[in-house]
């Protein structure tokens, strides 16, 4: 694992980045220093499978283009048979740059667990390319993602290791974010609201980047002490 301070994260020679959620547009700097992050030429790939919405990929992938990132496509995913697809399999590991879309996590979860599209994605990473997770895509590369309503937690995929992430951060969700530690006291919670990306890179880097004055709440469980 990689590790910064308290945070520990999968290894590999890509960029882990975490987008708390927010409209594309109003993101633009985010996603111009994702897309600074890439290394190669090769397709970027966009994950619909929290929002299978056909337009959504689409409009993704122009937005992208025109912030100078490589042609790209949606990889079909929206269900465990597509899931496990060879073709996806093969769109997802030879991407640069994987884009998981925001919607549903519990959908996200139920489309992806078991399947080989989540090989896919670790042989991508590992071989540099930039995962970006965006809202239930940033709460799923967590050990641990917690809901908008009510405030529900989900299992992740602990590629951020002991990592409770919320999305959508709002200084209200304190509350629920406390509640959860003394369910969690090994956990490290991530507030990441709306608008602000936290980066984490493959030498340890890490780093907040926001186009607005907010910034990630990080909440320490019981094991750290006080």
């Amino acid at each position: 694992m990689t590790q910064a301070g308290p945070l520990q994260w999968r290894t590999g020679a890509g960029w882990l980045i975490l987008l708390g959620g927010g409209r594309w547009e109003d993101n633009e700097t985010i996603h111009s220093q994702a897309i600074s992050a890439i290394t190669d030429e090769s397709p970027i790939a966009y994950i619909p499978a929290a929002d299978p919405d056909p337009m959504k990929g689409e409009t993704f992938l122009s937005f992208y283009t025109d912030l100078g990132a490589p042609h790209g496509y949606v990889v079909p995913i929206t269900d465990q048979a597509s899931a496990n697809d060879p073709a996806n399999y093969r769109r997802l590991a030879n991407a640069s740059l994987i884009y998981i879309g925001g919607g549903s996590l519990q959908r996200l979860l139920e489309t992806l667990e078991g399947t080989h599209a989540i090989d896919a994605l670790a042989t991508a990473f590992d071989g540099g390319a930039v995962i970006v997770g965006e809202d239930a895509g940033a709460m799923l590369l967590g050990k641990w993602g917690m809901s908008v309503t009510p405030g529900k937690i989900y299992p992740g995929w602990g590629w951020v290791s002991d990592a409770l992430i919320v999305s959508q951060h709002m200084p209200e969700r304190v509350v629920q974010v406390r509640a959860a530690l003394q369910r969690y006291p090994e956990a490290v919670a991530l507030g990441i609201p709306a608008g602000v990306a936290l980066a984490l890179g493959p030498e340890g880097e890490l780093a907040t980047w926001t186009d607005t004055d907010q910034q990630v709440t990080v909440t320490l469980g019981a094991k750290f002490g006080r």
